[in-house]
C-alpha cells in the first residue's frame, strides 16, 4: 500500500508572443494576435491539468506586466476562473551575465555583463518568489503562475542546484508550461520544462 507524499506543485507559464512597439517598454507591451491564440490553447491545456490535479488549489497568479496578465486573463476564461492574484514580484528579471564566469557559461550574444548591484537585485527578487511559493508544504497543493522567461529559468536553475548563470542554456517558449514540485525535507524536483505540446508547430515561438 502506497502512502501519499505531501507536495506542492508550482506550474509556471511563460506569457504569449507580444508586441515590442518602439520604446514603450515592458509596462505597456501586450500580446499580439498570435500570443492570444497561444494563450487560448494554453488555458485549455491547463484546464486538463487542473482537472486531474489533487490537493488544494492556491489560485492563478500573474506578473503585473501586460503580456503576462493578458495571458493569464485569457487562460482564466478557458478555466472559468474569475480571480487572478497579481503579484508585483512576478515581473521579469534581468539576465545575469557574469564577466568572471565567461569560461564556464560563455557570453550570451548581445547582452552586457551584469553589475554586482543588478545581480543582487535579481537574486533578491528570485528569492522573494521562492519564499512565497517554495516553502515545504504542510498539505498537497498546487498553484499556476503566469510570468516571464528569465524568472522561470532562474527558478529551474535553483531547483536543479545550478548557478543562476546557467539560465542561458535553457530555451523558453511563449506559453511553454514548466512544473516544479516541492516536497518536505527541502527536496525539489523538475517535473517538466517548457512543455509546448498543446501548441501546433506554427504557434511555437520564443522571441
Amino acid at each position: 500500500m502506497s502512502l501519499e507524499v505531501v507536495h506542492s506543485r508550482v506550474i509556471l507559464v511563460r506569457h504569449g508572443h507580444y508586441e515590442r512597439i518602439g520604446d514603450e517598454g515592458d509596462t505597456v507591451w501586450g500580446l499580439t494576435p498570435l500570443g492570444r491564440r497561444q494563450a487560448v490553447r494554453t488555458g485549455r491545456r491547463l484546464a486538463q491539468i487542473l482537472d486531474a490535479a489533487q490537493g488544494r488549489f492556491e489560485g492563478l497568479f500573474s506578473s503585473p506586466w501586460p503580456r503576462a496578465l493578458q495571458t493569464a486573463e485569457i487562460a482564466a476564461h478557458e478555466l472559468h476562473i474569475d480571480r487572478i492574484k497579481v503579484k508585483p514580484y512576478l515581473h521579469e528579471v534581468l539576465p545575469i551575465v557574469d564577466a568572471n564566469r565567461v569560461a564556464e557559461f560563455g557570453v550570451h550574444p548581445g547582452l552586457p555583463f551584469t553589475s554586482p548591484e543588478d545581480r543582487a537585485l535579481t537574486v533578491k527578487q528570485v528569492e522573494k518568489v521562492r519564499d512565497r511559493f517554495f516553502r515545504a508544504p504542510k498539505q498537497t497543493q498546487f498553484a499556476v503562475i503566469f510570468t516571464h522567461g528569465n524568472l522561470i529559468r532562474y527558478l529551474v536553475a535553483h531547483t536543479l542546484r545550478l548557478p543562476y548563470e546557467a539560465w542561458s542554456r535553457f530555451d523558453c517558449s511563449h506559453c511553454g508550461i514548466t512544473e516544479l514540485r516541492i516536497y518536505q525535507e527541502d527536496f525539489e524536483a523538475l517535473i517538466n520544462y517548457n512543455d509546448t505540446g498543446h501548441l501546433p508547430p506554427s504557434l511555437i515561438t520564443t522571441a
